[in-house]
Protein backbone atom coordinates (compact mmCIF):
# COMPACT_ATOMS: atom_id res chain seq x y z
CA UNK A 1 0.00 0.00 0.00
CA UNK A 2 1.17 3.73 -1.43
CA UNK A 3 0.76 6.83 1.07
CA UNK A 4 0.23 9.74 -0.53
CA UNK A 5 0.79 13.58 0.36
CA UNK A 6 -0.23 16.28 -1.73
CA UNK A 7 -0.14 20.09 -1.31
CA UNK A 8 -3.57 21.60 -1.48
CA UNK A 9 -4.00 24.01 -4.03
CA UNK A 10 -4.24 26.65 -1.21
CA UNK A 11 -0.80 27.33 -0.32
CA UNK A 12 -1.15 27.81 3.45
CA UNK A 13 -2.17 24.03 3.42
CA UNK A 14 0.93 22.06 2.94
CA UNK A 15 -0.87 18.73 3.43
CA UNK A 16 -4.19 18.93 3.15
CA UNK A 17 -5.56 15.61 1.49
CA UNK A 18 -4.15 11.86 2.44
CA UNK A 19 -4.92 9.38 -0.27
CA UNK A 20 -4.12 5.94 0.31
CA UNK A 21 -3.65 3.27 -3.15
CA UNK A 22 -3.12 -0.46 -3.64
CA UNK A 23 -0.67 -1.04 -6.01
CA UNK A 24 -1.86 -1.87 -9.03
CA UNK A 25 0.14 -2.96 -12.35
CA UNK A 26 -0.47 -0.66 -15.37
CA UNK A 27 -3.05 1.51 -12.88
CA UNK A 28 -2.41 5.04 -13.09
CA UNK A 29 -2.65 6.24 -9.26
CA UNK A 30 -1.90 9.40 -8.35
CA UNK A 31 -3.36 12.09 -10.48
CA UNK A 32 -3.60 14.57 -7.87
CA UNK A 33 0.09 14.74 -7.77
CA UNK A 34 1.95 17.81 -9.28
CA UNK A 35 0.01 20.95 -8.07
CA UNK A 36 2.79 22.67 -9.60
CA UNK A 37 2.71 24.73 -12.67
CA UNK A 38 5.68 22.79 -14.58
CA UNK A 39 5.61 19.66 -15.85
CA UNK A 40 1.78 18.54 -15.34
CA UNK A 41 2.46 15.02 -17.22
CA UNK A 42 1.12 12.48 -15.28
CA UNK A 43 3.44 9.97 -15.75
CA UNK A 44 5.40 10.37 -12.08
CA UNK A 45 6.08 6.44 -10.82
CA UNK A 46 2.32 5.44 -10.29
CA UNK A 47 2.80 2.95 -13.93
CA UNK A 48 3.08 -0.38 -13.15
CA UNK A 49 6.41 -0.99 -14.65
CA UNK A 50 8.63 2.09 -12.93
CA UNK A 51 6.92 1.36 -9.47
CA UNK A 52 7.93 -2.27 -9.27
CA UNK A 53 11.43 -1.16 -10.28
CA UNK A 54 11.35 1.29 -7.67
CA UNK A 55 10.33 -1.79 -4.95
CA UNK A 56 12.54 -3.48 -6.34
CA UNK A 57 15.35 -0.96 -5.89
CA UNK A 58 13.83 -0.57 -2.39
CA UNK A 59 13.77 -4.36 -1.44
CA UNK A 60 17.43 -4.03 -2.56
CA UNK A 61 18.40 -1.77 -0.18
CA UNK A 62 17.04 -3.61 2.94
CA UNK A 63 13.81 -1.72 3.26
CA UNK A 64 10.91 -3.82 4.78
CA UNK A 65 8.38 -2.86 2.49
CA UNK A 66 5.78 -4.46 4.97
CA UNK A 67 4.34 -1.18 5.95
CA UNK A 68 2.76 1.44 3.99
CA UNK A 69 5.34 3.68 2.18
CA UNK A 70 5.03 7.34 2.41
CA UNK A 71 5.75 9.41 -0.53
CA UNK A 72 5.28 13.35 0.06
CA UNK A 73 5.72 15.51 -2.54
CA UNK A 74 8.74 18.29 -1.89
CA UNK A 75 8.63 22.10 -3.07
CA UNK A 76 11.92 21.93 -4.76
CA UNK A 77 13.36 21.37 -8.01
CA UNK A 78 11.06 23.08 -10.62
CA UNK A 79 12.28 20.82 -13.76
CA UNK A 80 12.15 17.22 -12.19
CA UNK A 81 9.01 15.68 -9.78
CA UNK A 82 10.77 15.23 -6.23
CA UNK A 83 9.56 13.30 -3.36
CA UNK A 84 10.56 12.41 0.01
CA UNK A 85 9.90 8.48 0.78
CA UNK A 86 10.08 6.88 3.93
CA UNK A 87 8.26 2.80 5.15
CA UNK A 88 8.50 2.76 8.86
CA UNK A 89 11.88 2.63 10.27
CA UNK A 90 13.43 3.02 6.29
CA UNK A 91 14.40 6.46 5.11
CA UNK A 92 13.66 8.56 4.38
CA UNK A 93 15.66 9.29 0.26
CA UNK A 94 14.79 11.87 -2.02
CA UNK A 95 12.88 10.46 -5.23
CA UNK A 96 13.67 12.41 -8.43
CA UNK A 97 11.84 11.79 -11.26
CA UNK A 98 12.92 13.45 -14.49
CA UNK A 99 11.22 15.97 -16.38
CA UNK A 100 10.52 15.97 -19.97
CA UNK A 101 13.70 18.25 -20.29
CA UNK A 102 16.35 16.40 -18.74
CA UNK A 103 17.68 13.26 -17.51
CA UNK A 104 20.68 11.59 -16.31
CA UNK A 105 23.26 11.58 -18.94
CA UNK A 106 25.30 15.09 -18.19
CA UNK A 107 28.74 14.19 -17.61
CA UNK A 108 29.22 17.30 -15.57
CA UNK A 109 26.51 16.70 -13.24
CA UNK A 110 28.13 13.40 -12.40
CA UNK A 111 32.30 15.13 -12.28
CA UNK A 112 29.82 17.74 -9.78
CA UNK A 113 28.14 15.14 -7.84
CA UNK A 114 31.47 13.21 -7.76
CA UNK A 115 33.07 16.09 -6.26
CA UNK A 116 30.97 15.92 -2.95
CA UNK A 117 28.21 18.38 -4.46
CA UNK A 118 24.65 17.96 -3.60
CA UNK A 119 23.08 14.65 -2.38
CA UNK A 120 25.12 11.50 -2.83
CA UNK A 121 22.86 9.45 -5.67
CA UNK A 122 22.09 5.97 -4.33
CA UNK A 123 20.84 4.62 -6.66
CA UNK A 124 20.02 5.52 -10.65
CA UNK A 125 17.46 4.48 -12.55
CA UNK A 126 15.84 4.95 -16.33
CA UNK A 127 13.62 7.63 -15.44
CA UNK A 128 14.73 9.17 -12.41
CA UNK A 129 17.04 8.55 -9.45
CA UNK A 130 17.23 8.01 -5.47
CA UNK A 131 19.35 10.11 -3.65
CA UNK A 132 20.29 10.19 0.67
CA UNK A 133 17.72 13.05 2.02
CA UNK A 134 19.37 16.40 2.99
CA UNK A 135 17.40 18.72 5.72
CA UNK A 136 16.52 21.81 5.35
CA UNK A 137 14.30 24.19 3.56
CA UNK A 138 14.57 25.65 0.22
CA UNK A 139 15.74 29.64 -0.38
CA UNK A 140 12.83 32.33 -0.57
CA UNK A 141 13.01 35.15 -2.10
CA UNK A 142 12.54 37.18 1.71
CA UNK A 143 15.91 35.43 2.17
CA UNK A 144 17.48 38.00 -0.31
CA UNK A 145 17.59 40.49 2.42
CA UNK A 146 19.79 38.63 5.13
CA UNK A 147 23.28 39.59 4.44
CA UNK A 148 24.74 35.89 6.05
CA UNK A 149 22.13 33.76 3.66
CA UNK A 150 24.03 35.71 0.88
CA UNK A 151 27.20 35.14 1.94
CA UNK A 152 26.83 31.50 2.92
CA UNK A 153 25.58 31.09 -0.79
CA UNK A 154 28.72 33.03 -2.36
CA UNK A 155 30.95 30.82 -0.38
CA UNK A 156 29.34 27.51 -1.96
CA UNK A 157 28.90 28.82 -4.90
CA UNK A 158 32.74 29.61 -5.04
CA UNK A 159 33.55 26.28 -3.69
CA UNK A 160 31.54 24.80 -6.61
CA UNK A 161 33.22 26.58 -9.34
CA UNK A 162 36.86 25.73 -7.63
CA UNK A 163 36.42 22.44 -7.12
CA UNK A 164 34.37 20.88 -9.22
CA UNK A 165 35.39 23.10 -11.72
CA UNK A 166 31.90 23.56 -13.46
CA UNK A 167 28.95 26.27 -13.49
CA UNK A 168 25.84 24.74 -12.49
CA UNK A 169 23.74 27.00 -14.53
CA UNK A 170 20.20 26.85 -12.82
CA UNK A 171 21.17 28.64 -9.28
CA UNK A 172 17.68 29.34 -8.43
CA UNK A 173 16.16 29.63 -5.00
CA UNK A 174 14.24 25.79 -5.38
CA UNK A 175 17.82 25.06 -5.88
CA UNK A 176 19.33 26.29 -3.16
CA UNK A 177 18.65 23.73 0.26
CA UNK A 178 19.04 26.33 3.01
CA UNK A 179 20.12 24.30 6.60
CA UNK A 180 19.95 26.47 9.27
CA UNK A 181 20.06 26.39 13.05
CA UNK A 182 21.02 28.52 16.25
CA UNK A 183 24.74 27.21 16.18
CA UNK A 184 24.94 27.41 12.23
CA UNK A 185 24.05 27.73 8.73
CA UNK A 186 24.75 25.12 6.00
CA UNK A 187 24.24 26.17 2.05
CA UNK A 188 23.80 22.87 -0.53
CA UNK A 189 23.30 23.41 -3.88
CA UNK A 190 20.94 20.88 -6.06
CA UNK A 191 19.82 19.99 -9.08
CA UNK A 192 23.03 19.89 -11.48
CA UNK A 193 21.80 18.72 -14.83
CA UNK A 194 22.84 21.58 -16.42
CA UNK A 195 26.04 22.06 -15.30
CA UNK A 196 28.50 23.08 -18.37
CA UNK A 197 31.98 24.79 -18.95
CA UNK A 198 33.09 27.02 -15.81
CA UNK A 199 32.16 30.30 -16.49
CA UNK A 200 31.56 32.11 -12.99
CA UNK A 201 29.60 35.21 -14.31
CA UNK A 202 27.18 33.93 -15.83
CA UNK A 203 26.02 31.73 -12.88
CA UNK A 204 26.00 34.73 -10.98
CA UNK A 205 24.19 36.62 -13.39
CA UNK A 206 21.68 33.69 -13.60
CA UNK A 207 20.88 33.88 -9.77
CA UNK A 208 21.00 37.68 -10.21
CA UNK A 209 17.84 37.11 -12.62
CA UNK A 210 16.50 34.72 -10.77
CA UNK A 211 15.45 37.59 -8.30
CA UNK A 212 12.60 38.76 -10.51
CA UNK A 213 10.60 35.73 -10.09
CA UNK A 214 7.91 34.33 -7.94
CA UNK A 215 7.54 30.91 -8.65
CA UNK A 216 5.02 30.23 -6.06
CA UNK A 217 2.58 32.71 -8.09
CA UNK A 218 -0.02 32.01 -10.40
CA UNK A 219 1.85 34.63 -13.14
CA UNK A 220 5.04 32.82 -12.08
CA UNK A 221 5.91 33.86 -15.71
CA UNK A 222 5.94 37.40 -15.13
CA UNK A 223 9.48 39.28 -13.95
CA UNK A 224 9.19 42.14 -11.10
CA UNK A 225 12.43 44.01 -12.73
CA UNK A 226 12.06 46.32 -9.32
CA UNK A 227 13.50 43.19 -7.61
CA UNK A 228 16.55 42.87 -9.68
CA UNK A 229 19.88 43.33 -7.31
CA UNK A 230 20.53 47.15 -6.62
CA UNK A 231 23.33 47.64 -7.45
CA UNK A 232 25.04 47.35 -3.87
CA UNK A 233 23.38 44.40 -3.20
CA UNK A 234 24.91 42.87 -6.37
CA UNK A 235 28.49 44.16 -5.23
CA UNK A 236 28.14 42.90 -1.68
CA UNK A 237 27.26 39.20 -2.78
CA UNK A 238 29.85 39.24 -5.79
CA UNK A 239 33.04 41.21 -2.80
CA UNK A 240 31.80 37.68 -1.29
CA UNK A 241 31.84 35.47 -3.42
CA UNK A 242 35.62 36.74 -4.39
CA UNK A 243 36.51 36.73 -0.67
CA UNK A 244 36.72 40.74 -1.34
CA UNK A 245 36.76 42.71 2.25
CA UNK A 246 35.97 45.84 0.29
CA UNK A 247 32.89 46.08 -2.61
CA UNK A 248 34.45 48.81 -4.32
CA UNK A 249 37.40 47.08 -5.38
CA UNK A 250 37.76 47.23 -9.03
CA UNK A 251 38.09 43.58 -9.05
CA UNK A 252 34.40 43.51 -7.76
CA UNK A 253 33.52 46.00 -10.60
CA UNK A 254 35.26 44.01 -13.46
CA UNK A 255 33.63 40.83 -12.55
CA UNK A 256 30.49 42.54 -12.44
CA UNK A 257 30.92 43.96 -15.41
CA UNK A 258 31.52 40.49 -17.13
CA UNK A 259 28.08 39.58 -14.92
CA UNK A 260 26.04 42.38 -16.92
CA UNK A 261 27.52 40.97 -20.20
CA UNK A 262 26.11 37.67 -19.53
CA UNK A 263 22.55 38.72 -18.62
CA UNK A 264 21.43 38.65 -22.35
CA UNK A 265 22.97 34.96 -22.64
CA UNK A 266 21.36 33.85 -19.48
CA UNK A 267 17.81 35.20 -21.03
CA UNK A 268 18.14 33.45 -24.34
CA UNK A 269 19.22 30.31 -22.71
CA UNK A 270 16.00 29.90 -20.62
CA UNK A 271 14.05 31.19 -23.86
CA UNK A 272 15.11 28.47 -26.11
CA UNK A 273 14.46 26.02 -22.95
CA UNK A 274 10.74 27.25 -22.68
CA UNK A 275 9.95 27.26 -26.53
CA UNK A 276 11.64 23.81 -27.06
CA UNK A 277 10.21 22.03 -24.36
CA UNK A 278 6.57 23.52 -23.61
CA UNK A 279 5.82 25.58 -26.67
CA UNK A 280 2.49 24.07 -26.23
CA UNK A 281 1.95 25.56 -23.05
CA UNK A 282 0.64 29.09 -23.02
CA UNK A 283 2.61 30.08 -19.68
CA UNK A 284 5.85 28.82 -20.89
CA UNK A 285 5.15 31.18 -24.41
CA UNK A 286 4.05 34.16 -22.02
CA UNK A 287 7.59 33.36 -20.17
CA UNK A 288 9.41 33.21 -23.30
CA UNK A 289 7.77 36.56 -24.67
CA UNK A 290 8.52 38.41 -21.11
CA UNK A 291 11.99 37.44 -21.13
CA UNK A 292 12.62 38.41 -24.63
CA UNK A 293 11.59 41.60 -23.76
CA UNK A 294 14.73 41.73 -21.10
CA UNK A 295 17.00 40.88 -23.84
CA UNK A 296 18.80 43.94 -24.79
Amino acid sequence: MWVLLHPSRNPQITRAKVRFVEEVPNREAGSGIGDSYLYKSEEGIWKGSRSRALMSVLRGLGWNLAAPLHIEPCQFGLSNHNYKIFCGDFGPLLLRIFGPSVGDTNPDERHIQDSGFGAHVVQRLDWGRLETWLPGRTMQRGDCDNNQMLAALAHELRRLHTVAGRNHNDLNFTNVLVCDSVDSLVIHLLDFEYAGPLDPPFDVANFFCEWMYDYQSPRWFEPDSTRFPSDAQARSFVAQYLEITDCTDGEVSAFLKEVQTRIPSVHTFWIDWAMKNFSDLDEYVQYAEQRQILVK
